[in-house]
């Protein structure tokens, strides 16, 4: 029996395909923004937490000024949680899935779009496709690929029509502007898909069908209008600038999709300050001379204008980073259509060798594809990568110091934080993150003229405020280190640390234990934690208020049994008043949790001199 390869069979082979080759990302890690809205955002290890994603955008991540309105990602995230915690395995199986499912949805698509012979080859083109090793490799990506997913089965159950499929389409719809802001643009696609399969009569007649993806579009962009008008009318540059880069971008995109060898988590690109620039004049008759040739050519027309609606959202809005390869995710099957189709002339007019030849191309995408997932194994690889393909940019240096530093690699992570430095003198992060790195070192005097030169051209910047002050601190500079954390108290940030490091220097610099117990007190109402109430704890009995001072301490266990310092100064404090009993039971806590530290052995001291137990001091 023949084959059909326009049958589902096809498309379970596509989907499945696409997905198997990402099965080597399974060892894989987390990447650099999956730590704010993943690793460290507490809203998404329970599913209690779900209605509420769908109303408040500052869950999206653990800092709230990163607010993003995705929730249909974060449930996403949740269910992961749910089933394996932070084992990254099961993220990046996940996204794995994600992929093949949208190399079938674009299998189906092309076929309902009447592409017959194309379909398929189109679809594996997609599936294999380099480009998209980032959307699949980087768990925050899966933005990106649900959104592709839900996208592509609005735009299928419009195409199929009919009772059944109008509330699929739509819902579909709502899910995948729920998903990622860049659905935004399926009424266009929509009309433009309708257009391409039975022209503009076709067009003309299922206008009514659009009115509603319409006014799912417009109700998203009203409940988002705060985060939607603050990227549009605060934006990170100009207009101008952005619509002339993204024109560059425009061509640097279809070199990446034609030559997918130069990949990296950063490209060596620039921004275009004016129309004039001769990259964007080279760029935009580049741009119009394939407009002109792929006009007279409906499926061309289609492939471009699909490329151009999906890249639009990105061109209009300013962003931080200028070219990103996982926005050619869902924009790249217009490309992969008309590749598809320049193959299959090809082979039409070449026979069998032209077959064997488009074997092997498929078979060197596939190998592209594993050659490039490596890159993605970790922070270090990841970044390592992007250094070399990008050493004019800033963030990979910044990023592979980071990574390095982590691993101890501290004179390695000192050259990467140095080269950043070189090429941004005053990046507020390379010089800090240096800074805290001669900290970890003890070159207190290096880190201290780190941070007093980011105070210098940054005096706002509060981590570098305060840990000049605790630089200032460690080498006995209490009085300078009072004034930093005064600043950063009036600044009106970072707060409870300040409180608390003015309260220890209140209480052993100044012994003045009174003065200590307000600034705990400030701090604690900011953010109760285990050691701010054990400081509490010892400054209210250098107050002679033990009692209080005993339930400082205990609650400070409630909230970590595991509490050293809270243990021994329980001790401490038992012994001093009589409670030998007492003493002992929190001094043998200590010893239990940690016998080899230096709380233990002093514990273990104490408790000889109690009972003559038989523990080495």
């Amino acid at each position: 029996m023949r084959f059909d390869w326009r049958g589902p069979r096809a498309t379970v082979i596509v989907a499945l395909a696409a997905a198997g080759l990402y099965l080597n990302t399974w060892g894989h890690g987390f990447h650099y923004d999956d730590f704010h809205s993943l690793v460290n955002n507490p809203h998404i290890r329970t599913l209690a937490e779900v209605p509420a994603f769908f109303l408040d955008p500052t869950l999206f991540s653990a800092n709230p000024e990163s607010a993003m309105y995705r929730p249909v990602l974060l449930v996403s995230y949740a269910l992961n949680y749910a089933a394996g915690g932070l084992q990254p395995a099961g993220y990046h199986l996940a996204n794995a899935l994600i992929h093949g499912i949208n190399a079938g949805l674009v299998h189906r698509l092309l076929l309902a779009l009447g592409q017959g012979g194309l379909a398929l080859p189109a679809a594996f083109i997609f599936g294999l496709s380099p480009v998209n090793a980032e959307a699949v490799n980087y768990v925050s990506s899966r933005s990106e690929l649900l959104m592709a997913s839900f996208f592509l089965l609005a735009c299928l159950a419009h195409l199929r029509g009919g009772r059944g499929w109008g509330p699929v389409g739509l819902g579909a719809g709502v899910l995948a502007l729920l998903t990622k802001s860049v659905a935004a643009v399926l009424v266009p696609v929509l009309a433009l898909c309708q257009w391409f399969r039975g022209g503009w009569l076709a067009l003309r007649r299922g206008w009514p069908a659009l009115l509603a993806f319409a006014g799912l579009v417009l109700g998203y962009v009203f409940f988002t209008r705060e985060l939607v008008g603050q990227a549009l009318l605060e934006p990170i540059r100009p207009h101008g600038v952005q619509l002339w880069t993204q024109l560059k971008a425009g061509v640097y995109y279809l070199l990446l999709l034609v030559m997918p060898v130069h990949l990296s988590a950063e490209h060596q690109f620039s921004l275009a300050r004016n129309s004039y620039d001769g990259a964007v004049l080279a760029a935009a008759a580049l741009l119009l001379s394939l407009v002109l040739a792929l006009w007279p050519w409906k499926r061309g027309r289609f492939a471009g204008a699909w490329a151009i609606l999906l890249l639009l959202p990105a061109a209009l809005v300013p962003l931080v980073v200028l070219v990103n390869e996982h926005r050619l995710y869902l924009a790249g099957i217009g490309f992969a259509l008309s590749l598809a189709w320049a193959l299959g002339q090809l082979a039409g007019r070449r026979g069998p060798v032209a077959w064997g030849a488009i074997g092997v191309y498929y078979i060197v995408l596939a190998l592209l594809v594993l050659q490039r997932s490596v890159a993605w194994v970790d922070e270090l690889s990841l970044w390592q990568d992007a250094a070399r393909h990008a050493p004019l940019m800033l963030k990979p240096h910044l990023r592979l110091a980071d990574a390095l530093a982590a691993q101890g690699r501290l004179a390695e992570a000192e050259a990467a934080y140095l080269q950043a430095l070189a090429l941004r003198p005053q990046h507020p992060g390379a010089r800090n993150n240096l800074g805290s790195l001669y900290m970890k070192q003890g070159r207190l005097p290096e880190a201290e003229a780190q941070f007093a030169a980011l105070l210098q051209s940054s005096p706002d910047n509060i981590p570098a405020r305060l840990n000049l002050g605790a630089v200032q601190m460690a080498q006995g500079q209490w009085q300078e280190a009072a004034l930093q954390y005064r600043q950063a108290l009036a600044a009106g940030e970072a707060g409870g640390e300040a409180e608390e490091k003015l309260g220890l220097i209140a209480l052993n610099y100044q012994q003045d234990p009174y003065q200590a117990l307000g600034h705990f007190d400030r701090a604690l109402a900011r953010h109760r934690h285990p050691q701010l109430l054990v400081l509490r704890g010892v400054a209210l009995r250098a107050l002679q208020r033990p009692a209080e001072a005993e339930e400082a301490y205990r609650q400070a266990l409630s909230l970590d049994a595991g509490s050293l310092e809270a243990w021994f100064n329980l001790g401490n404090l038992c012994a001093a008043q009589g409670d030998r009993s007492g003493a002992a039971a929190a001094y043998r806590q200590v010893v239990q949790l940690a016998p080899a530290s230096g709380l233990g052995r002093r514990a273990a001291g104490e408790l000889n001199k109690i009972d003559g137990s038989q523990i080495p001091p």
